[in-house]
């Protein structure tokens, strides 16, 4: 049986942002995030009875955040999906790094260019220094400046696309950016001025980056493309690793 949540998640649909404390809900969501489940997968993952479980699927298709369709090959059957965006959860407050950050941006206050890095990453890490995980909206944004940034891309192959992409990112990032093809191809960060001089975090902490990245790829390419950060400064390697799948 799968351990019951125990934080609040945020959720986001046309009706805006709604709040889950609900063990139960949460459950359920986090499943449907996965793909999309049967009535009795649910009921078996969280242990529940079914008169609960529909109590709590009534008030998710109720708030929006989950919809309910006939099983295409059994219509006596229902499938449940998520129809909302994830958006982040409280978390436990981490102040350290803040605090680091917060005397980089003293530290660089002469430098326009320093100044407004650091200041980028007190915004970024701000939100865990209050008990708040952003980074799956830092990603979501990130998808939504790619799409944008992709009219700006030519290539018509994915691997002159991702040499156009490393070029881009060299330029404004100030960084070594290799292609790597292979099984799985991906975009390998070196040297990295900003993400070099920030403290290892134990977790990825480029999530706008992945996020750009995910949009440009889905935009240019017409395919269900991922982008996933394997390796990262943040979690104490040498480089940021950008692995690509289509």
């Amino acid at each position: 049986m799968a351990k019951p949540e125990t934080k609040t998640e945020f959720f986001y649909t046309e009706r805006g942002l709604i709040a889950i404390d609900s063990p139960v809900k949460l459950q359920i969501l986090n499943l449907l995030r996965e793909e999309p489940k049967s009535f009795d997968e649910i009921v078996k993952y969280t242990a529940k009875a079914k008169s609960t479980i529909s109590v709590h699927l009534n008030n998710l298709r109720a708030s929006e955040l989950v919809e309910e369709n006939s099983d295409p090959e059994d219509r006596r059957k229902k499938i449940y999906s998520l129809t909302s965006q994830y958006m982040g959860c409280s978390r436990e407050p981490f102040l350290e790094h803040y605090r680091s950050l917060l005397e980089k941006v003293a530290e660089n206050g002469n430098d326009r260019f320093c100044f407004m890095e650091a200041l980028f990453h007190v915004l970024r890490f701000g939100f865990e220094a209050y008990g708040i995980d952003n980074a799956p909206v830092v990603r979501m944004i990130g998808r939504d400046i790619g799409k944008c940034l992709s009219a700006n891309f030519e290539s018509g192959t994915p691997e002159a696309l991702f040499n156009e992409i490393a070029v881009f990112m060299e330029f404004h990032g100030e960084c070594r950016v290799s292609v790597l093809i292979g099984d799985s191809p991906a975009l390998q960060v070196e040297d990295d001025f900003k993400a070099r001089y920030m403290p290892a975090i134990g977790k990825p902490f480029c999530a706008l980056r992945e996020g750009i990245l995910e949009g440009i790829l889905k935009e240019k390419m017409g395919n269900e493309c991922g982008v996933l950060e394997t390796e990262c400064y943040g979690t104490g390697h040498k480089r940021c690793l950008f692995e690509i799948t289509i």
